[in-house]
């Protein structure tokens, strides 16, 4: 869904849009930091205070205000790269990207107000599913994402932003703040946040971390993960201080992102807690299971994004067990099974011995109903071939299919999932599709639009569910739609 001019105009003249823009006016530096950031109850209103004055006193002030987007771009790079002096006093030094990091949300905040014609506040910091929401449902694409190592990059990550930001607000004719308006109160109230069901977990991942007494009792809270963290997946939590304990198993309510501005980089929400009895550092260093395991060797350092192997959860499991707990209550690992006589070594296998002969079960024929590599316009006359086409109408002028699928021959990890969404979204909003599907040796992965294809609302089907009569009907339901 693109950017509508009516709909905005309206917001504007309601007393929340004129409230929300004058609040964008007049607010400071830590109001919106506290109200936008999840993690601001860490840092005491003084100290990010005396991060703003020192940002601008002994950094932004030394420059000119930038009257293009080459000069901002020159001074946002001079200001991460030359690091700052406080009192003569080295605060952050030359090139130490690493820790500029960990200041460009105030940084982006002085900017804004030096130059709001080139700069935004970052408010996005823990909250980049938010983000995703927004570029997903107005169709813009961010920026390439950087290696976690890259620092540079990183803090580069918001200076692209800057960009994106100016040329979409220059396109719709938005002024600053009412592009901050936009960002941070219009667009998510327009974003449709349906519950979707958690798939069965695939992987168990150690996390830790003290757990607060607001913690504890929050239906779901923000933590640091592997990227690859899927949703539904397994959840041991380490509590570092003062129990050194394992002490609940959690679920993963989101696929892991990655947030470059946030220090750790993968992200993820967490919830459905469920305690168990603590199961201490000594008691796993005393087990002949356990004692080898590196993790516990390492003493849990490095703990968030651990991955487990289905043998690690299955003996974790038999501790718990043996403290009386019933485990029968805890979440299990669920390991997919193919069809049988199946061999999947490369895409086309998935192709013609999976996803054909779905298709063909639910009276779906190719070159009467779907139609492979169907050649589509994609500016000055490039052609690009989606994989599968399904329910297609391929007259002049007229390139359309209510299903659009890709296939691959396995999709390891998130981001190899994300890039082939990305894909299918650029050729379903060509053809005009409602569905998109992403389908590997595991299974598929659908899209349904709702005024937009949300990369985070997705159903999950392992093939060998279709034996079931009621999910078989449930996909194919979801796929008839070539009348409507």
């Amino acid at each position: 869904m693109k950017f509508n001019p009516y709909t905005w105009n309206l917001y504007r003249q309601t007393v929340i849009g004129e409230k929300m823009i004058k609040y964008f006016s007049d607010a400071e530096g830590y109001d919106l930091f506290k109200r936008y950031c999840p993690h601001s109850c860490f840092i005491p209103e003084d100290l990010y205070n005396d991060w703003l004055e020192d940002i601008y006193c002994y950094g932004v002030s030394d420059y000119d205000k930038p009257v293009s987007l080459d000069e901002a771009k020159e001074l946002y790079v001079s200001l991460i790269a030359l690091g700052i002096r406080v009192e003569g006093q080295q605060w952050l030094p030359a090139n130490d990207f690493k820790n500029m990091l960990e200041i460009i949300q105030p940084m982006s905040y002085i900017l804004s107000q030096f130059a709001p014609e080139y700069f935004f506040p970052y408010l996005f910091l823990c909250r980049i599913f938010e983000l995703d929401k927004i570029a997903d449902f107005f169709g813009i694409d961010l920026p390439n994402i950087p290696k976690r190592a890259d620092y540079k990059g990183r803090c580069m990550y918001y200076w692209e932003l800057c960009e994106i930001f100016y040329g979409f607000r220059k396109e719709n004719g938005l002024s600053s703040v009412e592009l901050w308006a936009f960002l941070y109160d219009f667009a998510l109230n327009n974003i449709q946040n349906e519950k979707t069901d958690i798939p069965k977990p695939s992987q168990a991942w150690f996390i830790g971390g003290r757990l607060y007494p607001e913690d504890k009792s929050l239906d779901s809270k923000f933590w640091q993960s592997n990227p690859d963290t899927a949703k539904g997946d397994i959840l041991v939590h380490y509590e570092t201080s003062p129990v050194s304990a394992i002490t609940c198993i959690e679920t993963s309510l989101t696929d892991g992102v990655i947030d470059p501005l946030f220090r750790y980089y993968g992200c993820i929400y967490i919830g459905n807690r469920i305690s168990i009895p603590r199961i201490s550092l000594k008691e796993l260093q005393a087990d002949e299971y356990f004692s080898k395991h590196s993790l516990i060797r390492k003493k849990f350092q490095g703990v968030n994004g651990w991955g487990m192997s289905s043998e690690d959860y299955s003996e974790l499991l038999r501790v718990i067990k043996a403290k009386g707990f019933d485990t029968d209550t805890l979440p299990k690992l669920y390991a997919p099974t193919m069809p049988k006589n199946v061999n999947i070594e490369i895409e086309r296998d998935v192709e013609q011995q999976l996803l054909e002969p779905l298709l063909n079960s639910m009276g779906w024929y190719e070159n009467k109903d779907f139609i492979r590599q169907l050649p589509i316009h994609a500016g000055r006359g490039h052609r690009v071939f989606p994989d599968y086409a399904l329910h297609y109408d391929n007259k002049p002028d007229e390139e359309r299919a209510k299903v659009l699928i890709e296939a691959k021959s396995h999709m390891k990890n998130n981001k190899e999932i994300e890039e082939a969404f990305l894909q299918a979204r650029s050729y379903a909003c060509l053809l005009e599709s409602s569905v998109i599907i992403l389908c590997d040796k595991v299974g598929l992965i659908v899209y349904e639009k709702k005024d937009s294809f949300d990369r985070d609302r997705y159903k999950k089907y392992h093939w060998i569910e279709f034996e079931n009569p009621d999910i078989f009907n449930e996909l194919k339901n979801k796929l008839n739609i070539k009348a409507q």
